[in-house]
């Protein structure tokens, strides 16, 4: 019992970091998805119509990125995802199986049936003279995908981000004893030291 006394403060202050981790930590599947980039070509070409006519001087040829991930440490199943409407052009990477279906408000809907634990799918969709239709809503079984804004961000390598976190679980120790020592030192009226 005297070790638990004279070393009390500094066992919960190693603890409280890891048990607040490990209280977080559940293995569970989160689903975000991102639109990283479109961008609208203008086509000095003209646009012809069935008779031969000229439409319009110009044409356009939008296109835009579109990035599901899941975070979690679960599979995801079911994963849906729901355009206003169909896109005239679409290319999926990695190749993958899904079902389309129309909803009775004319809803395009995509369905893959799983998306791994840190697995991404990108979909890449593309209108000529028309507008795109936007990603309304990304759902699964389990949750409901959360859009979320990306950018590009330099590589950092591996050893300095396990670097860091290792730094911060010391910080929040460091904070977590000195509380301990504060609490000691007003509660008891001893110096921690």
């Amino acid at each position: 019992m005297d070790f638990l006394s004279t070393y009390g403060k500094e066992i919960l202050a190693l603890v409280a970091p890891l048990g607040t981790w490990l209280v977080k930590y559940r293995a569970r599947a989160k689903v975000i998805w991102a639109s990283p980039h479109s961008f609208t070509f203008l086509i000095q070409e003209p646009q012809i119509g069935p008779e031969g006519e000229i439409l319009n001087s110009t044409q356009t040829a939008t296109t835009a990125s579109i990035r599901v991930m899941n975070l979690g440490h679960d599979p995801a199943t079911k994963v849906e995802l729901v355009f206003n409407w169909k896109p005239q052009y679409l290319n999926i990477w990695p190749v993958r199986h899904y079902e389309e279906k129309i909803d009775q408000d004319r809803r395009h809907i995509m369905i893959f049936n799983t998306l791994s634990a840190k697995e991404d799918v990108n979909i890449e969709i593309m209108s000529i003279n028309t507008p795109l239709p936007e990603l309304i809503h990304v759902r699964t079984a389990e949750c409901v995908g959360r859009r979320t804004n990306m950018m590009w961000t330099p590589f950092v390598p591996k050893w300095q981000i396990n670097l860091a976190v290792i730094f911060m679980a010391l910080g929040a120790s460091v904070v977590v004893y000195g509380a301990l020592s504060l609490l000691q030192l007003v509660i008891l009226k001893t110096p921690s030291l």
